[in-house]
């Protein structure tokens, strides 16, 4: 069954689930369920119920969410790690040697919140990659035991 809401009642429910920021588009977003894509837009309807366009990696086209089901949009890709992530990264600007040609790589899972702090601030740290914990979760198999 669809409804439309009057202005007054969707500023009300937008207030109640801290729905009160406007994204912008371009920039990226982190879902609940751990995605992490580009904001392209609100649908034709901004009161639709999945209301927002975001484009996800590998997707021809976008996938449609519910606002409340975008927790975290930024400009910067870097501020949307969270700890229990696993990132690939590159270190620039490291002393030259035969085995560094100036930077490394690697992959990493963000282990706690002092973790991510450090590589946020370090402005040699390169974020490649990221798989986030809710994608890892998804996917795992665990390896010798039953699943929960």
């Amino acid at each position: 069954m669809a409804f439309d809401l009057d202005d007054d009642e969707l500023r009300a429910t937008r207030e109640m689930k801290n729905l009160d920021r406007d994204l912008i588009i371009g920039e990226y977003v982190r879902t609940k369920d751990g995605k992490i894509g580009i904001f392209k837009g609100y649908n034709n309807n901004r009161k639709s119920q999945w209301a927002c366009k975001v484009k996800l990696p590998k997707m021809k086209l976008w996938k449609y969410y519910e606002e409340e089901n975008i927790v975290k949009p930024s400009k910067q890709l870097i501020d949307l790690i969270e700890v229990g992530d696993i990132i690939k990264y590159r270190i620039d600007n490291i002393s030259t040697t035969l085995e560094t040609k100036g930077y490394i790589k690697g992959i990493v899972d963000i282990a706690d919140e002092e973790m991510l702090q450090r590589i946020k601030s370090d402005k040699n740290y390169n974020i490649l990659e990221i798989l986030t914990r809710e994608q890892y979760m998804a996917h795992c198999f665990k390896v010798g035991g039953e699943d929960e």
